[in-house]
């Protein structure tokens, strides 16, 4: 009756229910590991959690959209590479895209888990939600010959910010300089050792799809939905898809496909 009080007192507070259901489990573990009886799995506990989902008016997710590869294209156009800053974005809008990246990958990248080659790339993410593990996994990006090729946008980002032979993170922050008095030469801007944050990334998306004139619910996961939905429509397989987002089951990765693809892969499409 207490736990099941408790939970309910959770939905009371406008708790998602999948916030309810850590906290189920947060408590079966704890009773689990202390030897005694788990409340968790009665049956007043399951029906009030079954009644908190129905119940539930906040349950839907927010889904932001995805950045696919036209849009994407649409987005490194606006962006202006004569700056370091222009070179940087662009760096972290490709890489987060060809190598299906969350946010925080993207701002935990150092450069010596970076390994280039003729035939590309291969990062080595220490720290990924999907290791659980914790032993690390390997991201490979092949080389590319257009202006869109992510390894080339790595390596011009590297070369315009003189990192080649430095360690540490990979995407730094950059302070503006202050605008020069009229006859002075243009200040150049100053670049620290810290990196980015996975909120700067977010923003960093953000504003670069606000300057493009996308309109939609765009986020720092819009690189990584994008990738996999691109992917999709592209008819690759659900294998290969799960292979390239680091997803534990195949559920997660349909979830992350669009919705409208489901009219254009449709099975009676040809038929009506």
């Amino acid at each position: 009756e207490d736990v099941a009080a408790y939970l309910a007192d959770l939905a009371l507070q406008k708790k998602r229910p999948a916030t309810v259901d850590l906290h189920r489990a947060a408590l079966r573990y704890l009773h689990h590991i202390a030897q005694v009886p788990v409340p968790t799995s009665h049956a007043l506990v399951s029906e009030t959690v079954a009644g908190i989902r129905r119940t539930s008016t906040g349950s839907t997710s927010r889904q932001v959209k995805g950045l696919t590869w036209d849009l994407l294209g649409d987005v490194i156009e606006q962006i202006d590479t004569r700056e370091l800053v222009g070179i940087r974005d662009k760096a972290i809008l490709l890489l987060g895209f060809a190598g299906a990246l969350r946010r925080s990958e993207v701002a935990a990248l150092c450069l010596e888990n970076v390994a280039l080659d003729d035939d590309g790339m291969r990062i080595r993410l220490d720290r990924s939600k999907g290791d659980r593990t914790s032993q690390g996994v390997e991201v490979a990006i092949p080389r590319g010959i257009t202006g869109l090729c992510p390894v080339r946008a790595y390596e011009a980002w590297i070369r315009a910010a003189r990192l080649n032979d430095a360690k540490g993170p990979v995407f730094r922050r950059i302070w503006l300089p202050p605008t020069s008095e009229p006859g002075e030469p243009p200040a150049l801007p100053s670049m620290g050792t810290e990196t980015l944050s996975d909120r700067s990334v977010a923003r960093i998306i953000q504003k670069r799809c606000l300057d493009a004139g996308l309109t939609g619910d765009f986020s720092g996961h819009s690189l990584r939905r994008g990738a996999i939905t691109t992917g999709a429509r592209d008819g690759t397989d659900l294998v290969s898809l799960k292979r390239f987002s680091r997803h534990q089951t195949f559920g997660v990765v349909e979830k992350y496909i669009e919705v409208e693809d489901a009219m254009t892969t449709h099975p009676g499409r040809t038929r009506f």
